[in-house]
């Protein structure tokens, strides 16, 4: 019992490599369409990277390293933690500075800015 309370319902390792893959699509297909070889609307196009990045970083996040004891779990744990408090502290920021600043739109960069400056942060931590 008291090794089940360390154990967390990870992806496998093998899932890695199918994060990094959805990444490098992601960022690949802006940059295909920034030299303009792909045509299409930039509306959709900033969803579906979007989208893609933000899979990519959750499956990265979550996929078990080849060697998972006690000391991941708990690295795990506190890096998730801290992402967690900054992106609190960037929300916090960022209301105040729109009470400072009521015109500008300073760092509004929504849900989706949010939660990648939180998967930064996680793998930075």
């Amino acid at each position: 019992m008291e090794g089940n309370q360390f154990r967390l319902r990870l992806l496998p390792n093998y899932y890695k490599k199918i994060g990094y893959g959805i990444l490098v699509l992601s960022v690949l297909f802006i940059f295909l369409f920034k030299l303009k070889i792909l045509i299409i609307d930039q509306e959709i196009l900033g969803v579906i990277s979007k989208i893609g990045i933000l899979i990519s970083l959750l499956i990265l996040t979550t996929t078990r390293n080849k060697i998972e004891d006690e000391l991941t779990f708990i690295v795990r744990v506190q890096a998730i933690g801290r992402s967690f408090i900054f992106g609190v502290m960037y929300v916090i920021f960022n209301l105040l500075l729109k009470l400072q600043f009521p015109d500008h739109s300073v760092l509004d960069d929504g849900a989706v800015g949010i939660l990648l400056l939180m998967f930064i942060f996680y793998f930075i931590t």
